[in-house]
């Protein structure tokens, strides 16, 4: 898997292709059958130049690539219900996966496909689709050693208290920076993927644990939930975490920044808050920064305080520049209007204000609370 291309030109796609400079695979083009042919899909992104088009064609699109990398599951998902049923897109997904594997490329897709349909499909067609997972397997193998996973429901469940306070009396020296937000959608991973860029621009040693499905491609440490599920129980998932922070500390990393899922404020889905919540203590960020919007100043006193009681204070707020608003379609926000809601949050919560885009100025930051802490304990 070297030289790739991507199907479609959805969110996942695009954070590819803005953070194409970290991957460890060349992308190729795009495939889309909905955004217009032949347009330069870095410049939509970033509008940056790359020189890699957007293809309708499934020939011109997979022309001198070894690998299609799927970034929809070929089912409908994350709003775009209507897109799927306008552009037959559920049909021309089987029609694309059938032509690559025609054509002898290895057919990739980010997330675990565990719709029944599909897989029967699948089945009928004899095609092979690769779930990709970064190095998962050698971390569940330190779990184990770590935790012990195994024994009947009753023993795991007792056992939690004991491997809980293991872990949280186990020293950590990597240094830990968390993102969260008010709502899903709005930045997270890019605002994660700058300071992971800002880091090694700056020298510094840093891990980035991704919890969206794309880790494998950019070499780190992956945390998606469906990926975890397909091998693991949800009780499993803070072993997984605790063993990705130490496994990065052991290589070396000073530095390792997650994105939390979603939004960090409960719904109504009582397994998926237990999980959120699961995360936030088990990774424990030393350094918070918590992205808000335009018009939810009552969802940034709940997320501050969500984030107060179950772990630290945000160090600072970010503001997007757009918002999505349905699927692919967003809200751009005039610099003038940023700047007055900046002023605004600064006044109302008495806390740092920067952009998203600002991943200097946010590691800067970072870092100046750092040796605060240092210098306040003398050592």
């Amino acid at each position: 898997m070297e030289r790739v291309v991507l199907y479609p030109f959805n969110k996942i796609t695009q954070g590819l292709l803005r953070f194409r400079d970290l991957l460890s695979v060349d992308i190729v083009s795009v495939i889309d059958f909905v955004q217009e042919d032949g347009q330069d899909a870095g410049e939509q992104v970033d509008g940056k130049h790359s020189g890699i088009l957007i293809h309708s064609s499934m020939e011109a699109g997979l022309k001198d690539a070894d690998t299609l990398i799927l970034n929809d599951p070929g089912t409908t998902f994350g709003g775009n219900k209507g897109v799927f049923a306008e552009h037959d897109l559920a049909e021309l997904w089987r029609k694309l996966v059938l032509y690559a594997s025609g054509r002898g490329l290895r057919v990739v897709s980010v997330h675990e496909i565990y719709d029944r349909d599909t897989l029967n499909w699948m089945a009928e067609q004899q095609l092979k689709i690769d779930v990709v997972h970064s190095p998962q397997e050698q971390l569940f193998q330190e779990m184990d050693e770590r935790y012990s996973t195994g024994g009947t429901d009753i023993e795991c469940y007792l056992g939690q208290f004991e491997k809980e306070a293991l872990m949280f009396a186990r020293p950590r020296t990597i240094k830990r920076v968390g993102i969260f937000a008010t709502r899903g959608c709005i930045g997270k991973f890019t605002v994660q993927m700058n300071l992971y860029r800002q880091f090694g621009a700056l020298g510094i040693p840093a891990t980035a644990f991704i919890t969206e499905p794309t880790g494998f491609l950019f070499g780190q440490p992956e945390g998606d939930i469906f990926k975890f599920l397909a091998h693991r129980p949800l009780e499993q998932y803070p072993y997984y975490i605790d063993t990705v922070i130490h496994q990065a500390q052991q290589s070396g990393s000073d530095w390792i920044v997650m994105a939390g899922q979603s939004s960090i404020l409960p719904t109504m889905n009582i397994a998926f808050n237990s999980l959120r919540y699961a995360m936030l203590r088990t990774f424990d960020p030393e350094y918070v920064l918590l992205i808000a919007g335009y018009d939810d100043d009552s969802a940034i006193l709940d997320a501050i305080e969500i984030l107060r009681i179950y772990s630290r204070r945000p160090i600072a707020l970010l503001l997007p520049d757009k918002l999505e608003t349905s699927y692919g379609h967003y809200e751009i926000y005039p610099l003038e209007q940023r700047l007055a809601r900046k002023l605004e949050l600064e006044q109302k919560f008495h806390i740092h204000v920067l952009f998203t885009e600002q991943a200097e100025a946010a590691v800067n930051l970072i870092l100046e609370e750092a040796n605060a802490i240092l210098a306040a304990s003398g050592k």
